[in-house]
């Protein structure tokens, strides 16, 4: 139903950046621990004499660490990675009239979302917590056709979306302006209404799916050569 809301850097990014994390260090540790290290994940000599065979291969590596299958289990408490980032957005989303409802913890992939309902049918709201992204929020509007569309304030993930996927990186906005986007898309008189068990529910497939067609795609060297980037840059900061 939500099959266009891509999860794709908290489902992805958790899987690869372990490796990317690794190969991110290669150029500020000696030389023969960092060959050593990355032939340990699976690098050959040849493909670290070649930029190119070093992206196609990091591609296939972080490719196959991608998980089968998530599921969403319910959590009483989550102790937040960056609580005042949290309440700000818990804070917004109140303002906004968005009524807090259930957190769930995804599994393998640990990252964790709190789900908000919104007094208008089709809205959908979460605060999500993960160990690459931190304390963010989206926005969904969901349509009775099945589409939907999502926005969350987050910098972009160097990840091609799947078609048809309405999943967008609106970078470092508040709530209220994601809520703004979001709106821009709803289309009044078809708004779906959902509780939160079909929400948590359709969420949870729509990650399943991408999976599915992740791990038929693969992760190709320019994306891995983008997400190699932005996890160096990361390391910079």
């Amino acid at each position: 139903m939500l099959s266009e809301v891509g999860p794709l850097s908290k489902v992805v990014a958790p899987a690869a950046f372990a490796v990317f994390g690794a190969a991110a260090g290669r150029w500020i540790i000696k030389e023969q621990i960092r060959r050593t290290r990355l032939m340990k994940l699976g690098f050959s000599i040849d493909d670290l004499r070649s930029q190119e065979r070093f992206f196609k291969r990091l591609g296939e590596i972080a490719s196959a660490k991608i998980p089968q299958k998530i599921s969403f289990k319910e959590t009483t408490a989550h102790s937040w990675s960056n609580p005042s980032k949290y309440e700000q957005s818990k804070a917004a989303f109140e303002a906004l009239g968005f009524r807090r409802t259930q957190t769930f913890v995804a599994s393998p992939r640990e990252w964790t979302a709190e789900f908000w309902l919104s007094r208008e049918p089709g809205l959908l709201a979460k605060i999500i917590d993960s160990k690459e992204c931190g304390v963010y929020s989206e926005v969904t509007v969901m349509n009775r056709d099945g589409t939907a569309a999502s926005f969350e304030n987050t910098q972009e993930c160097g990840l091609k979306h799947r078609e048809p996927d309405r999943w967008v990186h609106c970078g470092l906005i508040t709530p209220s302006q994601l809520l703004e986007e979001a709106l821009q898309h709803s289309q009044p008189n078809d708004a779906m209404e959902m509780s939160v068990a079909e929400c948590v529910s359709a969420y949870e497939q729509s990650v399943n799916e991408y999976l599915v067609w992740r791990r038929s795609v693969g992760i190709s060297a320019d994306e891995a050569k983008q997400i190699f980037e932005r996890k160096k840059t990361r390391r910079s900061l």
